[in-house]
């Protein structure tokens, strides 16, 4: 048995997934052979999404699938300089999908086929992009323990900063990106008027907010532990991990007013393996069927079919960032931005940072 269906036949087992096949529907166009290999992020959380969401691709189509991780532009460039491609999608970042796309790395997304399979008003135009197809977005929210803040929680960035109506222990994830955005909404800007950004203006906006920060916290992982242990009151914090926990029945809460959400997209490799079987996998991902499955299982992203949301009972759809309702007040950081002024701005935070 191969990797993937063996992951999802214990994950059926275990009720984590259930996938629909219905393979009469299915165009001759994917069928196939061999194995993909698919670089992603890991862990146990994306290995029981991924299950859900296209777990059902080996079975449908007789093209397996492989993982590894993690996406790395510069060892992609490497591996195209030798010639020696290993991986036949990635799962990159926006801001790496646009280095990539600087180096020609990426293999151009075969949208005849992705439509022949999925109609194209079902899907979220903005996150299809020439080189890219998007995979998730993920967020970051403001979230507070409950026990301190029984009637509620702060709900943009100038409450969560707000150290009299919300006393307590803050923390933000020690990163430029989102802390300048962090910092530009709790100095009044409006969530999606952040760019072009101007930096002196977002590391003044940080000077404000630095004495209130009580954790600069440098890996997602520790909001886990940070939740369990009740060692923050307030935090700008991972989605994801957040929710798991609230899900575990730790007392936190959160809101989705101002989250601040970032996409990732599906890529090919130039001089991948199986860039024609790769571009199967790419149009399967976004299929209603696999995006309502993963944001059954987990409901802590956005997905790129926009279609699934109108099939969803109500209390799922409160939960999830990329719902119509939650959505209308997040802020979607520019990938471009970024790619343009990062390294101006990572120099001048780890400096900033170092005198917290």
């Amino acid at each position: 048995m191969t990797k993937l269906r063996a992951a999802l036949a214990l994950a059926t087992a275990l009720g984590l997934a259930s996938p629909a096949l219905a393979q009469d529907s299915i165009p001759d166009t994917f069928k196939g052979s061999g194995t993909l290999i698919v670089n992603n992020w890991g862990g146990p959380t994306v290995e029981k999404m991924h299950e859900a969401w296209y777990g059902d691709f080996p079975e449908a189509t007789g093209i397996d699938i492989s993982f590894t991780s993690v996406p790395d532009v510069a060892k992609l460039k490497i591996m195209a300089q030798v010639g020696n491609v290993e991986w036949d999608m990635v799962d990159f970042e926006g801001n790496q999908m646009l280095m990539a796309m600087q180096d020609d790395l990426l293999e151009p997304i075969d949208y005849d086929l992705l439509l022949s399979l999925v109609p194209k008003e079902d899907l979220d135009q903005a996150v299809l992009t020439k080189y890219g197809v998007g995979s998730v977005s993920f967020s970051t929210v403001i979230a507070w323990n409950k026990t301190l803040f029984p009637d509620g929680g702060p709900q943009t960035w100038t409450e969560f900063f707000d150290t009299d109506t919300y006393p307590g222990r803050r923390a933000l994830y020690a990163n430029p990106k989102p802390a300048l955005e962090i910092a530009m909404m709790a100095a009044g800007h409006a969530p999606n008027t952040l760019y072009p950004m101007d930096i002196d203006e977002a590391f003044a906006a940080l000077d404000a907010i630095g004495p209130k920060v009580d954790l600069w916290v440098e890996k997602t992982s520790q909001w886990d532990v940070l939740i369990q242990n009740r060692e923050v009151d307030l935090m700008g914090s991972s989605l994801a991990r957040t929710m798991a926990q609230i899900i575990a029945g730790e007392p936190y809460d959160l809101t989705y007013s101002q989250s601040i959400s970032e996409q990732s997209y599906w890529t090919i490799p130039k001089g991948a393996p199986n860039v024609e079987d790769a571009q199967k996998l790419v149009a399967w991902t976004v299929r209603e069927q696999g995006a309502k499955a993963a944001l059954e299982l987990l409901p802590y992203y956005g997905m790129t079919n926009v279609a699934v949301y109108d099939d969803l009972a109500p209390e799922l759809k409160a939960k999830l960032p990329g719902a119509p309702d939650n959505a209308k007040t997040a802020h979607k950081i520019d990938a471009q931005w970024w790619l343009d002024n990062g390294e101006e701005v990572r120099t001048r935070w780890l400096d900033w940072l170092s005198r917290q």
